[in-house]
């Protein structure tokens, strides 16, 4: 069996003790302030003591605000060092009022567990000490290593948890990835967070009775009307995304999923500088002009907008309303900058993959960013990516149709009647303890001197590079004894290295796929796209076929060397060849304008203002992804068509036709994904498993190899 599936279904049968810890966890409160976390931390040591699991408390001043850490060492090859963070303090309850239950009960109801705490997040970090268990007990199997902080004060900044911790050893504790089960719904990924400024203001003006206002204003007034000027201003500073973040942020899918997750509306504001007043003091009789007013504002700063840029604004709003005093504080404990961590991450893709596998029927979750802060910063601060995937506040049915306040509180983690659900704990768990990486993601160029040393770190290489560079990547393995996996057919630079590959007891699998190499030979690239010329394949499609690179080495590979008409082509849609012709070449308008009429329609000559990238092509290219990117409900397709055509020596014809039609699912794997993504994945499983490999490259009957005409698209 699998060892994944093996470990999936060892986490499955302990789903009750799972549940047991948390409901323990919960019910041991830890309210913050004050911040104790002795009783929270005790019920965590008692599970890792009861797995045997080593770990360490840290009190860094004696006051009750306890960190729990843990690390251990893979048994496999070295690798990168994963932590997963999870805090243990949680918002106060106040006097308890308006509880249906005990606030510390832990009480299981409808599938669901009560309690203070229990999404914001001691379900996420419950779900992280369960899977660093069950990574541990299981470490002989892993490489790299994994260590677990379960800190104390996430709720008041982690000046003592997370940022005591990294700032102590950045290694042990930093690592190369932090996981995170912060309440942000199995629907996404967070990947990046809004900076934060909080500033105290105090404006003084001259006072005076009510009726004096023509000597002065007050100081509300003029507070008013400087804080209308502030958020006016700061919400329309100009705002310096990342390239993917910007072109992410535009796709559909991902605005639908941040409107989802955190309220109709956030995709308005997400991507730009908010300012929120938070408390505002003044005044001491109705009938009288104040003198004084003192108010807090609360200024959300995107990826890219720098608190720098906001201060200096507001300096030069300041002399608009003397002659009255104006003074601004930072608070500094309060205010941090915003934080990223790239999209594209290996880690996001086995979250995504993890949750689709354990969610079939639900689509896989999806990367944004985040509007509130956690101490994901604290790692990225360190130059750590750092992501989150955990529960959701309330996503059953049934639970909102019963408590409709939570369809306008999108994130109710600290309002009263607090509950999560325990299947989502389990999921999470999973999905973490899974997520695992067992694939290191590198960038190496295949004339590098360190290839062959890096190729011999690893068990096995998919080469999914250019086919000409194949050949280099297999010499490398050669001398580092490592297996090879791609989807490229066997070139003679390929064939020329078997008896080196067998004698160094490894294996190089080819040919998973349905995508061809080879070279291009008798037509050449300008001509290329002119040369489609109409193929059948199924009634309902129109297609274009174009020569696809070399055909001959075909007839020796499928056993019928006398063929005399082998023929290996591309099949697209009537009208994309021109359409790339067109665009490869350029030509003027009277000479092409059905295809110029159709890069219209497509938006390619709107009066949209095109995003200016580093060269033409690439603005270009960035402008056709906006415009040809799938949009909602629709997907890929790949066909791939064997027409066998026999000639008797009769001179009769028989035809042999094998077709494939495969769909992509919307929001779903690709057909790409599935016909080729899936193929070397599967083949890889099985080296990897120490499956043997095989080899035939059989595709007619025997009895049908030796006729002398053959064609194939």
């Amino acid at each position: 069996m699998p060892q994944k599936q093996a470990f999936l279904q060892a986490l499955t049968a302990d789903e009750h003790n799972q549940t047991s810890f948390l409901q323990k966890f919960v019910q041991a409160a830890s309210p913050n302030p004050p911040g104790d976390t002795i009783k929270a931390t005790t019920v965590i040591g008692e599970y890792l003591s009861s797995k045997n699991i080593p770990y360490e408390l840290v009190d860094v001043n004696g006051d009750g605000k306890v960190n729990v850490i843990s690390d251990f060492q893979g048994g496999q090859r070295p690798g990168p060092r994963v932590v997963l963070n999870g805090h243990v303090d949680v918002f106060p309850v106040g006097d308890g009022s308006g509880w249906s239950r005990d606030p510390w009960s832990g009480d299981m109801v409808d599938g669901r567990l009560h309690g203070r705490g229990v999404v914001d997040m001691k379900s996420g970090t419950a779900s992280l000490i369960v899977a660093y268990a069950f990574l541990y007990e299981r470490r002989h199997l892993l490489s790299g290593s994994v260590a677990l902080c379960a800190v104390a004060d996430e709720e008041t900044g982690g000046k003592w948890g997370t940022k005591y911790l990294i700032e102590q050893d950045k290694h042990r504790w930093g690592g190369d990835l932090m996981l995170c089960a912060e309440p942000g719904g199995l629907e996404t990924i967070r990947f990046a967070e809004k900076g934060t400024l909080r500033l105290t203001c105090a404006v003084k003006t001259k006072g005076a009775l009510g009726p004096y206002l023509h000597l002065s204003k007050g100081a509300i007034r003029t507070a008013s009307a400087f804080i209308n000027e502030i958020i006016k201003s700061a919400e329309s500073i100009p705002v310096d995304l990342p390239v993917e973040m910007e072109r992410h942020l535009e796709k559909p899918e991902v605005q639908r999923a941040i409107d989802q997750a955190m309220g109709p509306g956030t995709t308005t504001i997400i991507a730009r500088p908010t300012v929120n007043v938070g408390t505002i003091r003044g005044g001491l009789k109705v009938n009288m002009i104040p003198e004084t007013c003192v108010f807090e504002l609360d200024v959300r700063m995107p990826v890219g907008t720098r608190e720098d840029t906001v201060l200096e604004l507001i300096d030069t709003i300041i002399p608009q309303y003397e002659p009255a005093s104006i003074e601004i504080k930072k608070q500094a404990a309060a205010s941090n900058p915003f934080s990223y961590s790239v999209i594209d991450h290996p880690i996001v893709g086995h979250l995504k993959d993890n949750a689709k596998s354990l969610r079939p029927d639900a689509d896989a979750p999806i990367p944004i960013p985040s509007m509130g802060a956690s101490d994901c910063k604290h790692y990225r601060y360190a130059d750590i990516p750092a992501y989150i995937f955990g529960c959701s506040p309330a996503t059953s049915e049934s639970f909102l149709l019963k408590n409709p306040e939570y369809f306008i509180d999108v994130s109710p983690v600290a309002s009263v009647d607090e509950s999560a659900s325990i299947a989502e704990f389990h999921h999470v768990t999973k999905n973490v303890a899974a997520g695992r990486p067992s694939a290191n993601a590198i960038a190496r160029d295949v004339a590098s001197p360190d290839l062959d040393q890096c190729i011999a770190e690893h068990g096995l290489v998919i080469s999914l590079v250019p086919f000409v560079h194949h050949a280099a990547i297999v010499r490398s393995a050669i001398k580092g004894k490592t297996n090879v996996v791609t989807t490229s057919y066997v070139s003679p630079a390929i064939r020329e290295l078997e008896d080196k590959a067998k004698a160094a007891g490894i294996t190089v699998l080819n040919e998973v796929g349905v995508d061809p190499e080879g070279n291009v030979v008798e037509i050449s690239n300008k001509d290329l796209m002119s040369k489609a010329v109409p193929y059948h394949v199924l009634d309902g499609y129109s297609f274009l076929a174009y020569p696809n690179r070399d055909s001959v080495p075909f007839r020796q590979a499928y056993g019928i060397p006398e063929a005399r008409t082998v023929i290996q082509s591309s099949l697209r849609y009537d009208g994309n060849p021109a359409l790339v012709d067109e665009i490869c070449s350029f030509r003027s308008a009277e000479e092409r304008r059905n295809i110029l009429a159709g890069l219209k329609w497509m938006g390619l000559f709107s009066d949209g203002v095109a995003a200016v990238r580093d060269s033409p092509l690439d603005t270009l290219s960035d402008q056709l992804d906006k415009l040809c990117s799938f949009q909602v409900g629709e997907r890929d397709l790949v066909m791939l068509q064997h027409k066998f055509v026999v000639q008797w020596e009769d001179g009769t014809k028989n035809t042999i036709t094998s077709t494939l039609e495969l769909f992509g699912e919307p929001g779903g794997y690709s057909a790409m994904a599935k016909s080729v993504g899936l193929t070397c994945g599967i083949a890889s499983q099985l080296l990897l498993d120490e499956e043997p490999a095989w080899c035939d490259c059989s595709i007619l009957p025997r009895d049908l190899r030796h006729h002398p005409s053959q064609s194939r698209s």
